[in-house]
C-alpha cells in the first residue's frame, strides 16, 4: 500500500512500469498499442508477472509475436486474457484518457466498458455475448445484400442483442448516475469553478428487441446494425456546455481527472478495497494547486498508487516524504 513516485527523464521506461501493472490487471496495454509493440525489439516474447502480497497469487500475461496473448493464474492458463479483470482492480490516468472528453463516442463507450467490466463480472459476460451476437447479425446483414436470408436466422441473434443489450444499458445508466455526484465533488476540489455533469445518452428510444426487428430492412440496406448500446454515448458537460466541442484544454483535463477520481471511489466502494491507481505524467499540464488537490484526494482514498514524473520535485516535498521513490534509467528501476 502507499504512494510510489517513479521519476526519470523522458524515454527511459517510466510508463513501461505502469504498462506492466495495467497489463496484468486488464489483459490490455495502457496506451492502446498493439501487443507486438510491447515486445522488446529482437525478442519473440514478453512476460509480465505480478504476485499479490496478501494471497501469494501469481498473475501472468505473456505476449508472443504472431499469436494471441495468453493469461495465466498460478501457472494455469486462463480461457481468455480478459479473465484477469477484477483480480487486480486498477484505475489509470494518462494522456490517452483525454479521449474520453475529446474523442468520439466510441472512446467513451470503451471507457464505460473497461471500468464496468472490472467492477461487475456479469457486465463482462453480457458484453461478450452482445459483441458476438452483433458480429453475427452484421455478417447476416451483409449476406442479405447479396441474397435472401431467412428471418429466423436474424431472430436468433436479435433475441440475444435485445436481452443482453438492455442489461448493458441498465448497468451503464445506473453506474453513471451513481458516480455523477462524486465527479462533481472531485471537480470542485480540483478547482474547476464550473459545474460538471454526466449523463448516459441512448441512441434510440423504446424496446431494443422491437427496434431491431422493425429496423431490419434498413439495416440490410446499410450493412450494419444501426441501433443498440454500441451506438450510445456518455455526455460530459462543463458549465452547462458539452466539454468536447466547447471546453478548453484545462477544463477537459480537469474533467477527466475528476471522472477518474470518482471511478476510484466507486471501485473502492463496490469491491471493498481500493484499486491500484496509475497516474502517468499527470502533472505536466496542471498548476501547483490542482496537483496538490489531486494528490491529497488520492491519498484520502487510500490504496496503492504509482505516479510518474520527470523530476521527483514535481510531486512536492510533502508527497515525496510520504512515498517510496524510484528512479528509472534506461529501463532499470532503482529505489532512490
Amino acid at each position: 500500500m502507499g504512494f510510489n513516485i517513479v521519476y526519470g527523464e523522458n524515454a527511459q521506461g517510466k510508463t513501461n512500469l505502469l504498462e506492466a501493472v495495467f497489463l496484468v490487471s486488464t489483459g490490455r496495454l495502457l496506451r492502446g498499442s498493439r501487443d507486438s509493440q510491447a515486445i522488446l525489439h529482437g525478442e519473440e516474447t514478453a512476460l509480465v508477472e505480478a504476485e499479490l502480497a496478501e494471497t501469494g497469487t501469481v498473475i501472468s500475461v505473456e505476449l508472443r509475436r504472431g499469436t494471441r496473448k495468453k493469461a495465466m493464474l498460478n501457472g494455469a492458463s486462463l480461457p481468455r486474457p480478459s479473465d484477469v479483470l477484477g483480480r487486480i482492480p486498477t484505475v489509470s490516468f494518462s494522456a490517452a484518457d483525454l479521449a474520453i472528453v475529446r474523442g468520439e463516442p466510441a472512446d467513451r463507450r470503451h471507457f464505460l466498458d473497461s471500468e464496468l467490466s472490472q467492477l461487475y463480472p456479469a457486465y463482462l459476460r453480457h458484453l461478450s455475448v452482445y459483441k458476438r451476437a452483433l458480429e453475427q447479425r452484421n455478417a447476416l446483414l451483409k449476406s442479405a445484400q447479396d441474397g435472401y436470408v431467412d428471418d429466423e436466422a436474424f431472430e436468433v441473434w436479435e433475441v440475444q442483442l435485445g436481452s443482453h443489450g438492455e442489461e448493458l444499458r441498465r448497468y451503464r445508466r445506473d453506474w453513471v448516475a451513481s458516480i455523477a455526484p462524486a465527479v462533481a465533488a472531485a471537480h470542485a476540489e480540483l478547482g474547476g469553478g464550473e459545474r460538471v455533469a454526466l449523463g448516459y445518452v441512448e441512441h434510440e428510444e423504446g424496446s431494443l428487441g422491437v427496434g431491431l426487428a422493425t429496423g431490419r430492412a434498413e439495416d440490410v440496406r446499410r450493412g450494419f446494425t444501426g441501433i443498440g448500446p454500441h451506438r450510445d454515448d456518455l455526455s460530459i458537460e462543463v458549465g452547462g456546455s458539452e466539454a468536447r466541442p466547447f471546453g478548453s484544454q484545462g477544463q477537459q483535463r480537469t474533467a477527466v481527472i475528476a471522472l477518474k477520481l470518482a471511478v476510484l471511489e466507486s471501485a473502492a466502494s463496490v469491491l471493498g478495497v481500493p484499486p491500484v491507481l496509475l497516474l502517468d505524467d499527470v502533472f505536466s499540464d496542471l498548476d501547483q494547486g490542482r496537483r496538490s488537490r489531486l494528490v491529497e484526494r488520492a491519498l484520502q482514498l487510500g490504496g496503492q498508487a504509482f505516479l510518474t514524473c520527470t523530476e521527483r520535485e514535481q510531486a512536492g516535498v510533502e508527497l515525496v516524504g510520504r512515498s517510496k521513490v524510484f528512479r528509472v534509467v534506461s529501463g532499470e528501476v532503482s529505489e532512490a
